[in-house]
């Protein structure tokens, strides 16, 4: 958690324009100047240009685009009216020092954004940077039936990293209609490098409409190596600065139904905002690589602290209810032996939880993609492009 987001780059470089309502390409750059759907193959070897640059306020929609870069995939300027729907994303390793891969999708002041049914792998996620959208139906933020493969913030040298999250919602204040809904992302250990893997930074939907986070699989927050013994990642964290106010930071957020497995230090925390509540997720982490070897950075399953030691109606009316947890770290006993599934000291406002009971396995966080992949059958929806990514 604690981003700090560096602000809005707009290269000047102009590649091209695209003036068609539809346009095909094969291994070129696109600049969108005019509004209509495209769909084509996109790629960049370098880390300062992204694959599409989307520079219209008129409706545009990416459709069955493949995008393969060492920088963002898809980069929207103030006002983007923007669908990005069946696309698949591929980071390339940086070609700059002390840059991580590139964003998948980076927005900054949209108006609308609709990103659906996408697959993006080794790339640093989705970050959306402020709104200029007034949260009507049509001016509002839908992030849904996504499909995730390592969040890597990773420099290309190995010596350190950048914060990453498959999505960072960064100070997109006081929006209805947000909705982040039935994605999967998966980070493998050593493979990846996120921070949280989702993050409200000073982000908040209304009292009237509150941002839905729900239904979400997330599986792996590790540091890197991932047996490290130090580190700030999540599941989900709603974040801020310490000089956030009531109207500044986060607020207003309901994250219910979803699934955080085996994330280090955290699966949910609520670290600065207010009128947040986490109810009916399932927290499961067996502290166990796949091959059996201990993870050294857990820590405790969720948390409500004021990280930032906000003002009190800054910090207030936050719930954690209803869930279910079984959150390994050994030497407590929270409720049980080795267990850390409520944070000590931290979790006065965690109620009704369901522990499950000891050992907390392996078989014990595959059932939790057991469940997941049950919940999708039942309700016939499906992640990612079609046809699907084999992998």
């Amino acid at each position: 958690m604690r981003y700090l987001f560096a602000g809005w780059l707009l290269s000047s470089v102009c590649l091209f324009q695209q003036a068609a309502t539809r346009t095909v390409a094969d291994e070129g750059l696109l600049v969108i100047r005019k509004g209509g759907t495209y769909t084509g193959v996109y790629r960049s070897l370098d880390s300062g240009i992204p694959c599409i640059r989307v520079e219209t306020t008129e409706p545009v929609v990416l459709e069955n685009c493949t995008l393969t870069g060492a920088g963002d995939l898809i980069k929207a300027s103030g006002g983007a009216d923007l669908v990005v729907r069946h696309c698949r994303g591929y980071g390339l390793p940086p070609t700059t020092d002390g840059k991580p891969r590139g964003r998948f999708l980076e927005a900054y002041k949209a108006r609308r954004l609709l990103v659906e049914h996408n697959y993006l792998e080794q790339t640093s996620g989705i970050v959306v940077d402020r709104w200029s959208g007034d949260g009507s139906a049509g001016q509002t933020l839908t992030v849904r039936y996504n499909q995730g493969l390592n969040c890597d913030g990773r420099f290309r040298d190995g010596q350190g990293s950048a914060r990453s999250s498959f999505l960072l919602l960064n100070t997109v204040q006081h929006l209805a209609g947000i909705a982040v809904s039935y994605n999967q992302f998966i980070n493998q250990p050593d493979k990846s490098a996120v921070e949280d893997n989702i993050n409200f930074y000073d982000s908040s939907g209304t009292p009237a409409s509150p941002a839905q986070v729900h239904d979400n699989y997330v599986r792996g927050a590790y540091p890197f190596p991932a047996t490290k013994a130090d580190f700030h990642g999540t599941g989900l964290t709603t974040d801020g600065n310490a000089q956030g106010t009531a109207a500044t930071t986060a607020g207003y957020i309901e994250a219910h139904h979803n699934q955080f497995v085996s994330t280090c230090n955290a699966a949910m925390n609520i670290a600065a905002g207010h009128d947040i509540v986490f109810h009916d997720n399932r927290l499961v982490t067996s502290g166990l690589l796949p091959d059996g070897t201990p993870l050294n950075a857990t820590y405790a399953a969720t948390a409500v602290f004021n990280y930032y030691k906000l003002p009190a109606d800054a910090f207030a009316r936050n719930r954690v209810v209803a869930n279910t947890i079984g959150y390994v770290k050994a030497g407590y006993n929270v409720p049980f032996p080795n267990r850390h599934d409520l944070s000590t000291g931290f979790c006065a406002p965690c109620t009704g939880t369901t522990h499950l009971p000891n050992p907390i396995t392996l078989q014990t966080e595959q059932n939790e993609w057991d469940l997941w992949q049950q919940k999708l059958r039942q309700r016939q929806f499906y992640v990612g492009p079609r046809p699907p990514v084999r992998k």
